[in-house]
């Protein structure tokens, strides 16, 4: 307020000085906005233990991912300058349909149809941002504030995130060496106004467990007598190295459920490629969220996997991995029993790509989660995966996506960490 501004004659003493002379320190623009903001309305915060990874360099361990240094590069690339000059030639590179490429949506229909039993269109396929956007869209078209929803006692974190950022009541349900305790389901859907179940009933995710046939049957039977969806992630359906995995709960429930899946695993987790499959009515709804949340997907991105996908080269490429990683799920269990032997129990998995590893001792398995971020270790903490008090504690480690020279690094470093 000492000076005044006054055109192309300058800036000269203001006739109109402040009141005080005194100097008044000044806030930088982001502190007050922070204060204002504060002071004004309110937002929500994020939890004290976040969902998001720490800055810094860290060696993460994973929790089930593929390794994406060893898709073929040059391939992708190929698939992106077609995919350019394709929509170019189209004029595809508008806004479109917030459904997703339909070339994509017809090559997704086509692959659950061959491989997986759903008897789908391009109609019934929406595509997101991988399959926690699929999650949430879902919980954003079925859940209402109070409305119950079902999770396992160890399940996904982000999928209860979402379902608690719609307002549901999660209601934890029993889980044994079988699966998910349907006896304890039909407790609570008596007890509760249950509006959805969310499972990962082909490789239970964190313990790796697929869901017998005998329960899936009789949960279906409990969705149709109580009216409750059910969200069935398929997150790593190709990953299988002993026998013919079974075919989701979708491909004979169709009506029932909401099918949830990702080319992550299959491709590279940086493509954010998934989608939802299930009846017509449910993927308009979806279609609408998705316009309310981001209007479109990427055409490009989903043009070329269209393309990898109608060439072959995605399930060249997944029968190749999956020797890659049969032989480091071997590696990695070999590397377990030398490393870790007197301190953990855990199953070699017919399929996925993580290990659920169980502490004989609690003691080893707090000090490792206080120790490991001292030696550059980073992975989700076992509290992370319970959703009800007495679950088992345990870490879901992958190995997919670590060499065997870095995988055993990692088991290493667990293993100082455990020292006192």
């Amino acid at each position: 307020g000492w000076l005044a501004s006054s055109g192309t004659r300058g800036t000269i003493v203001s006739t109109s000085l402040p009141d005080s002379l005194t100097p008044v320190p000044q806030a930088s623009p982001l502190a007050k906005a922070s204060t204002v903001m504060n002071a004004e309305y309110q937002f929500k915060k994020p939890p004290a233990r976040s969902l998001a990874i720490p800055a810094g360099k860290w060696l993460k361990l994973d929790e089930g991912a593929p390794d994406g240094r060893l898709f073929p590069k040059d391939v992708l690339a190929r698939a992106y300058r077609s995919a350019l000059y394709r929509a170019a030639r189209e004029n595809r590179l508008q806004y479109r349909d917030p459904r997703g490429s339909i070339m994509l949506r017809e090559e997704v229909a086509g692959m659950l149809k061959a491989q997986r039993g759903l008897m789908v269109t391009a109609e019934n396929i929406c595509i997101t941002r991988g399959s926690q956007m699929g999650i949430f869209m879902a919980a954003r078209i079925l859940i209402q504030p109070g409305d119950a929803v079902l999770v396992e006692a160890l399940t996904y974190e982000p999928a209860v995130a979402a379902f608690k950022s719609c307002g549901a009541k999660i209601v934890s349900v029993k889980l044994d060496k079988h699966g998910v305790d349907v006896e304890d389901i039909e407790r609570q859907c008596r007890l509760n106004r249950v509006r959805a179940i969310f499972l990962t009933p082909h490789h239970q995710f964190p313990t790796t467990v697929a869901l017998r046939p005998d329960r899936r049957l009789r949960l279906l039977e409990l969705a149709r007598q109580f009216a409750f969806a059910v969200i069935e992630d398929d997150y790593d359906h190709e990953y299988h190295f002993q026998s013919q995995p079974l075919l989701p709960m979708a491909s004979y429930a169709p009506e029932r459920i909401i099918y949830v899946g990702s080319l992550s695993k299959l491709l590279l987790p940086a493509l954010r490629i998934g989608y939802v499959c299930a009846p017509l009515q449910v993927i308009e709804s979806i279609a609408h969220e998705v316009t309310v949340l981001d209007s479109m997907g990427n055409t490009l991105t989903e043009d070329a996997v269209a393309e990898l996908i109608g060439t072959g080269e995605v399930r060249r490429h997944v029968r190749k991995m999956t020797q890659v990683y049969a032989q480091r799920r071997d590696a990695f269990a070999k590397a377990l029993d030398e490393e870790l032997t007197d301190m953990v129990d855990f199953e070699v998995p017919d399929g996925g790509l993580a290990f659920w590893i169980r502490f004989r001792k609690l003691a080893d398995l707090d000090r490792i989660e206080k120790n490991a971020p001292d030696l550059g270790l980073q992975f989700a903490a076992s509290r992370s995966f319970i959703t009800r008090p007495g679950a088992t504690r345990g870490l879901r480690i992958g190995f997919a996506s670590l060499s065997e020279r870095d995988a055993r690094a990692a088991l290493k470093a667990l293993r100082q960490a455990a020292k006192p």
